[in-house]
């Protein structure tokens, strides 16, 4: 069930919500999502699939529409626009089967209103749970200082929905705090599972020569999957683009024995070649799919101190390519 209010207030929400014998007894979590309009429902398909193993209140706050944009007129009082000057808030409150496992409260907010989102949001949030901020498009320059991410005890990026995910996720290097999360390293979960437990008898035995990731170009995943090798194995990691295949393609780990490949073969399997074993072991691995991401971080909540040494390479990175312009200067 939708119910769809008009030029509300918070305390209209919170009254409509008791009114319709909404609990929160047993959420787990509060999840605010900062979108637009264009991308409000499938972030929500993804959050409400994910609700149904972390079971929470949804908050989403969706930006206002420009000024030359649709005018949304199905939520619309009388079809007209407000002045965007002026304060204005519209909700839907979603519950039952369009709401996941836990109620939805999706908030358009327009002109001054919009201006403080936190504000907005602090009446829904749920007393003794934490507070989770997802950003499921662009994300702000610094998360945890944002208005909606200052709520959150943790952070979730989502750089590969932007044009160059690799420099989107470098961007957020500078800016990282504890708490904070992207969305590009949940995805290759699977895939360093695969790879330590392929390679932890070679890296023990000091085989290892090298590494080619080949993988889509600019793709964060690959980008933070070859950082994540360098620290872990101490070898140079070298990267091939492969335009046509998304994701990771390729890991071939040189050894003194030969090269171990690991190949996606299709949406499901990987395909691990060993040398000197001529048939191919195929492995079952599927693609991550945004429900299974969020799934993962909401089932985490606390810093991936992982993650945080391995975005710090994109710091390191940027100071060394700095210091190599200002010798060529010289």
């Amino acid at each position: 069930m939708i119910i769809r209010l008009t030029e509300t207030t918070t305390d209209e929400i919170v009254s409509t919500l008791l009114s319709e014998g909404v609990s929160s007894g047993s959420r787990v979590l509060t999840l605010v999502i900062d979108t637009d309009r264009a991308g409000l429902e499938d972030a929500l398909v993804a959050a409400h699939g994910a609700s149904l193993d972390h079971p929470c209140r949804i908050v989403a706050v969706v930006s206002p529409t420009s000024a030359d944009g649709d005018a949304d007129d199905d939520r619309r009082h009388n079809g007209h626009r407000p002045d965007a000057t002026v304060g204005h808030l519209d909700a839907e409150i979603r519950i039952g089967h369009d709401a996941g496992a836990g109620e939805t409260l999706v908030l358009f907010p327009e002109g001054e209103a919009a201006r403080h989102a936190d504000t907005l949001v602090v009446p829904f949030l749920l007393p003794d749970v934490p507070v989770v901020t997802w950003w499921p498009y662009a994300p702000p320059t610094r998360p945890a200082t944002s208005p909606l991410g200052a709520l959150a005890t943790t952070r979730i990026t989502n750089t590969p929905s932007q044009p160059d995910p690799s420099s989107a996720l470098a961007a957020l290097a500078p800016e990282y705090m504890r708490g904070d999360i992207d969305l590009a390293w949940t995805r290759i979960t699977l895939w360093r599972a695969m790879v330590a437990s392929t390679l932890d008898s070679l890296l023990c035995a000091g085989e290892i020569r090298g590494v080619v990731v080949a993988g889509e170009p600019h793709n964060a995943s690959v980008s933070l999957m070859i950082r994540w090798l360098r620290l872990r194995l101490g070898v140079a990691v070298e990267r091939v683009d492969a335009p046509d295949i998304p994701g990771i393609a390729t890991i071939t780990v040189r050894t003194d024995s030969g090269d171990l490949v690991i190949t996606r073969k299709d949406h499901e399997r990987v395909m691990i070649t060993r040398p000197g074993i001529e048939r191919p072991q195929v492995v079952t691995m599927a693609r991550r799919e945004p429900v299974a991401t969020m799934n993962e971080e909401l089932r985490r909540l606390s810093p991936d101190l992982v993650y945080e040494e391995v975005l710090a390479t994109f710091l390191k990175d940027s100071v060394l390519t700095a210091d190599a312009e200002e010798r060529t200067e010289l």
